[in-house]
């Protein structure tokens, strides 16, 4: 699928979930909920958005320090900045993390290691997710009998073993393959059973399919080394990382709850701890638009409605999320283009690339 074709599906499954959301409200119920705007907790949830940045940005800056790189910290924070703007308010198929990595590659004149630091800095804030994934709903253990919570649970507790594996094991790739060469023989005996003609084309599209996931958890493989060799190189970058991304993680559970009390909706504390991680967990596939625009908000409706939390509460505080976001992509906008202008560069030779 080009990426036109990609860009096409991801819209319409943006309107399919607005659709699911005005659903769920009736009458003029998120005008109410914004009318009763609490403007001092709203000025704190806004405040809190550039402090959350600055402690991913501080990862991000001693990953880059270990590899014997000295970026200033405000040069790495409107570089991240821009890479907001390019995430959460762009249909394009250049991520902000990608344009993260080029800027911060070409000025450490590094795109190798540049790449190896974006990796890090995300994947050790995801690894952590899977964590707390699992074992957050502890905090409300009815929440494990809910099928919505369990399934993510479970697939986080597989990622976090697979993830070891792919980390120890030097060649990840044999039992995958055994499975897969096993399951394309089943496949092929039961089409030629039932004389499928098109049975050659159909497995040659799925063995083509099979190669191209083998090559990206290749890739995953070889970063994932590479992070794990940097990390080991200073054991004391880990401690910093796993306290910078506790940090973060304690930060976005005040940031929803900041939100919510800004909209003056009653909730708990605790049940945003254990449910914020699985919401993010689901958040994170990249379904729709311009960051997950209507899933994103979708998801936190659903999840909430399980703490008996009304729909149109959780939809406006998914919106005032949302708000920030883009409040911080137009402020991305701006340094993007001063950026530009500064550099002469406006990403048209990383767009091509991609």
């Amino acid at each position: 699928m080009n990426s036109k074709k990609k860009l096409f599906f991801k819209g319409i499954l943006s309107l399919f979930f607005f659709s699911i959301l005005v659903s769920f409200i009736q009458g003029n119920q998120l005008a109410v909920i914004f009318s009763q705007i609490n403007w001092g907790f709203l000025l704190l949830s806004f405040a809190l958005s550039p402090v959350m940045i600055a402690v991913s940005c501080l990862k991000w800056k001693m990953i880059l320090d270990a590899g014997g790189s000295q970026i200033p910290f405000a040069a790495l924070y409107r570089i991240y900045l821009i890479g907001y703007f390019f995430s959460n308010m762009l249909p394009s198929t250049v991520g902000g993390d990608v344009v993260r990595s080029y800027y911060a590659g070409k000025m450490i004149q590094d795109q190798s290691y540049s790449a190896i630091a974006i990796f890090i800095e995300r994947f050790s804030g995801i690894f952590f997710l899977f964590f707390l994934v699992v074992l957050t709903p502890m905090l409300l253990p009815a929440l494990y009998q809910s099928l919505y919570v369990f399934v993510p649970v479970a697939a986080s507790f597989v990622l976090i073993i697979v993830t070891f594996w792919i980390a120890r094991v030097k060649n990840p790739y044999i039992l995958p393959r055994k499975f897969f060469v096993f399951f394309l023989a089943i496949c092929t005996s039961v089409l030629t059973f039932v004389r499928y003609k098109k049975r050659d084309d159909l497995v040659a599209v799925v063995d083509a399919r099979y190669g191209r996931f083998m090559v990206r958890l290749e890739k995953i493989h070889m970063k994932l080394l590479m992070a794990l060799k940097t990390i080991k190189k200073d054991r004391k970058l880990l401690f910093q990382l796993v306290l910078l991304t506790a940090l973060f993680y304690v930060l976005t559970w005040i940031n929803v709850s900041l939100a919510f009390m800004a909209l003056g909706v009653d909730h708990k504390f605790l049940e945003i701890c254990a449910l914020v991680p699985t919401i993010l967990f689901v958040a994170h596939f990249p379904v729709t638009l311009l960051g997950n625009l209507g899933f994103f908000e979708s998801v936190f409706v659903f999840y909430f409605l399980l703490v008996s939390v009304p729909a149109p509460a959780s939809l406006a505080m998914g919106m005032l999320l949302r708000m920030k976001m883009l409040f911080l992509g137009i402020i991305g906008f701006f340094v993007y283009m001063k950026y530009k202008q500064e550099t002469g560069d406006d990403l048209k030779k990383l767009s091509m690339k991609t």
